[in-house]
């Protein structure tokens, strides 16, 4: 038996977690068997790097630095380095694996992590949004808002399955109604570009609550994306609850816009760490209806299930996934 190191490292927090593998065994039947376990949640702010970050946590919980780990983090990940969008580190697999002694360290985008995770979900870790019977060989998109806004799709193949990712919250965001246009053409007079991920991820929140502030010549409270959020959803105040219906709507549209692209018939997840604290909110919104609305695509959107991710640590789900299918690889060509 040996353990595994896994991470799901954002822009302020790093949870870490192992798992418990045995030789022969494949990620569905080990994650069938447990859930990761000696879990953590670390402030990034407090480490220099993610080596001190790795070391103090193996410290804390009692164990030696594993030889395998797979990190699941939130930025673009190019030939085993990364620079993370939302925080100051920058590294390579290579570098961490040899200072920490390590025998294979691998990185993932945090939203690869989730749709590695998506095959390994039990019916209590979603919410279905809209019941549909899904092609169960077709792609699966995975999306949703957060600290930023991630997409990726998985794709079922005969050897596993097959995870595409890439930065589709930085894709220019495309207004749907004159209440939309209003609020991009207000942030173009900021900013020279306007994307997905400027409008529906926390600081989004915020933003379009300030831009719908000013619009209407109203002064914006120093409000923070849990109060628009909170408030907005309570009816408390006008403005934010127009920023949280325009924000789920504008998120309804990017599902099926990713949907499309990604000919995601075989279901739509919303994962992240806002869509599970607004599940019951987005039914009474124009999500739906922006999602399936694009025009001769409707019929076949309407085919699609739609599920939240309710699972509180999907992305270190997807990493043990990956990181023992890697191993079981290596297992079997040990000179590969």
């Amino acid at each position: 038996m040996s353990l595994l190191l896994i991470a799901d490292i954002g822009g302020t927090n790093a949870r870490l977690g192992v798992i418990e593998h045995h030789a022969g065994q494949n990620a569905d039947t080990t994650l069938q068997r447990q859930a990761p376990k000696l879990e953590q949640s670390l402030r990034c702010a407090d480490y220099a790097d993610p080596e001190a970050l790795i070391r103090h946590y193996c410290n804390q919980a009692g164990i030696d630095i594993p030889q395998y780990a797979c990190l699941a983090i939130a930025g673009p990940v190019e030939n085993g380095m990364v620079k993370m969008t939302n925080h100051n580190w920058s590294f390579s697999a290579q570098s961490l694996t040899a200072n920490l002694g390590m025998t294979r360290m691998e990185l993932l985008n945090d939203f690869a992590a989730q749709a590695h995770a998506v095959p390994h979900l039990r019916p209590e870790h979603t919410v279905c949004l809209y019941q549909a019977d899904a092609a169960p060989l077709a792609p699966k998109a995975v999306l949703g808002p957060g600290t930023g806004f991630g997409a990726a799709a998985m794709v079922p193949t005969e050897t596993g399955p097959k995870v595409l990712t890439g930065e589709g919250g930085h894709v220019n965001f495309a207004p749907g109604t004159e209440r939309e246009i209003a609020i991009l053409q207000y942030m173009l007079k900021r900013q020279a570009h306007v994307s997905l991920e400027n409008l529906i991820s926390g600081q989004g929140l915020v933003k379009l609550y300030t831009s719908l502030a000013a619009i209407d010549g109203v002064v914006p409270e120093n409000y923070t994306p849990a109060d628009v959020s909170t408030k907005g959803m309570q009816g408390e105040d006008a403005l934010c609850e127009e920023a949280m219906q325009i924000f789920c709507a504008v998120l309804g549209s990017a599902a099926g816009d990713k949907t499309l692209n990604y000919g995601a018939l075989g279901g739509i997840y919303l994962a992240g760490g806002i869509s599970p604290r607004i599940v019951d909110y987005l039914p009474k919104t124009d999500f739906l209806a922006r999602l399936q609305g694009k025009g001769p695509m409707h019929g076949y959107l309407r085919k699609i299930p739609v599920y939240v991710v309710t699972h509180g640590t999907a992305a270190l789900l997807g990493s043990a996934a990956w990181i023992i299918h890697l191993r079981e690889r290596d297992q079997q060509s040990p000179a590969q």
